[in-house]
């Protein structure tokens, strides 16, 4: 279904180019025709005609060739990961009927794997031109599994069917236009370089909608994203603040800022110290956007218009949201508590799970498990996760206000709180650390005294890095479970 995007495209604007790399460029008319040939050659070689087809291929070209043809011919698409061990995982949910790889998968699973390899993939899309191909597809059919993104270690299998995607690629398409409206050097087309990832829902969406506005993706590897920067000049990037982190820390300070480019961090937090670093090294032109995979787009704004370091944005017309009390009650303007969303991309639950389905799927509404605060003129505020509030001998701490509060401390990479029971039972505070070469333990110290004086004594860990999921939350089991393997080897 989501591959009439490119057919339409391609019959309008058949000469703009669709995908861009370091190797080249392809058009969308060319883009069109070669998903005919590869939909023609699938139709002949699956049999049994399978309901979800879990892609894996190391180059994102053929990667989004293949989910496109697969999608012309009726069949719904997963993505997942080159990695064995991170597919494990993500085969584990995703239950895929079939895995097409371009190499050996080396992943133990029921599903049927077809290896077709790049050798393969030439071969069918240097072929001859073959009749296009279009099948009547009823709206309510599912066409596109992901994973959706939260801070357990449970993942679930969400649905999407296709009135859902449409709709949700079309209002993402007209949100970036009208957001970025008012700036004078904004160009024509898009040029988007994707660094969410095909395999979360937001990260396929923006593509997407990339292509539906006739612009153009481009198709390069992580390492390559700097260089992609400075020579592809893209004009829009949607990017989690780690990754937009790791990408400013290795572009040098006198390298000017990208003309024209827009930035669009999807997080519920864009902090003012990373806010001026990409302004000094990429562009001023920067806004936030608060998403889960379960609702879609949910509240904007750009960052001149932030009234707060942790404003979210204000919400989207396509969106109800309430603050509510542990018992559902809505509470007044201004309080903080539970957040809760209606909304028109809104799923009907999770894949096969019926007990994580009535826990946060209630009367309509969606439960992401994140609090904050929703002010008069419907600007949201979110201060973190619900199992995030911490209560330490009848006092309550928001570890994202922690967080946020010591990143700023010099010396300090990178850290995250979460809290552990001692040998009694009792919940007690820690700290990950990712320290830098300047990382002084009495400024962390001088900084925790002066703004949470009623913390009880904090434990420490040094880590290399914070483990975070795709939307830039940190996963603080993760840390729980690292820290109590220490205290055991110890």
């Amino acid at each position: 279904m989501y591959d009439r995007f490119i057919e339409h495209v391609a019959r309008i604007a058949p000469d703009n180019v669709a995908m861009l790399s370091f190797g080249g460029s392809i058009t969308f008319a060319k883009m069109d025709a070669e998903i005919n040939k590869l939909a023609k050659t699938l139709l002949d070689i699956l049999t049994p005609f399978p309901k979800v087809v879990a892609v894996s291929y190391q180059q994102m070209h053929p990667h989004w060739m293949l989910l496109m043809a697969l999608s012309r011919i009726g069949i719904a698409t997963a993505s997942t990961s080159d990695d064995s061990l991170v597919a494990a995982t993500e085969i584990a949910v995703l239950k895929p009927d079939l895995i097409i790889s371009d190499t050996l998968f080396d992943v133990e699973t029921q599903a049927q794997v077809l290896v077709l390899d790049l050798e393969w993939y030439s071969r069918v899309v240097q072929g001859e031109e073959v009749e296009p191909i279009r099948l009547a597809l009823e709206s309510d059919r599912v066409v596109r599994v992901a994973i959706a993104s939260g801070t357990s270690d449970e993942k679930h299998r969400i649905d999407f069917k296709a009135s859902v995607i449409e709709g949700a690629v079309i209002r993402l398409a007209h949100q970036e236009y009208i957001e970025w409206a008012e700036i004078e050097d904004a160009a024509r087309y898009h040029c988007l370089l994707p660094t969410l990832g095909v395999g979360s829902i937001h990260g396929f969406l923006s593509t997407l909608s990339t292509w539906y506005v006739c612009g153009s993706v481009i198709m390069v590897d992580r390492e390559q994203y700097p260089a992609a920067i400075a020579m592809l000049k893209p004009s829009l990037m949607i990017i989690s603040p780690s990754q937009l982190q790791a990408i400013l820390d290795s572009i040098p300070l006198d390298v000017p800022p990208v003309n024209g480019l827009r930035l669009v961090v999807s997080a519920g937090y864009f902090s003012k110290a990373l806010q001026d670093l990409a302004r000094r090294k990429l562009t001023e032109h920067m806004r936030v956007l608060y998403v889960t995979s379960e609702c879609g787009l949910i509240a904007g704004a750009r960052v001149e218009q932030m009234t707060h370091d942790d404003m979210a944005g204000w919400l989207l017309p396509s969106v109800d949201l309430q603050i509510v009390d542990d018992e559902g009650k809505v509470l007044p303007t201004g309080e903080v508590g539970n957040i809760r969303i209606k909304s028109a991309e809104l799923v009907d639950g999770f894949y096969d799970d019926e007990e994580a389905t009535r826990k946060q799927f209630k009367d309509g509404w969606f439960y992401p498990g994140d609090l904050g605060i929703l002010d008069r003129q419907s600007g949201l505020r979110i201060f973190g996760r619900v199992d995030e509030l911490y209560n330490f001998g009848g006092d309550k701490f928001y570890a994202n206000k922690i967080d946020q509060v010591l990143r700023a401390v010099p010396g300090v990479k990178d850290i995250a709180m979460f809290a552990m029971p001692n040998e009694n039972g009792v919940l007690e505070p820690w700290l990950a650390i990712v320290r830098d070469t300047d990382f002084d333990a009495e400024k962390v110290s001088a900084v925790l005294e002066k703004n949470f004086y009623n913390l009880p004594n904090i434990k420490a860990m040094w880590v290399n890095q914070i483990p975070r999921d795709l939307t830039d939350r940190v996963l603080r089991y993760q840390l729980v479970m690292v820290a109590t393997q220490q205290c055991v080897t110890k």
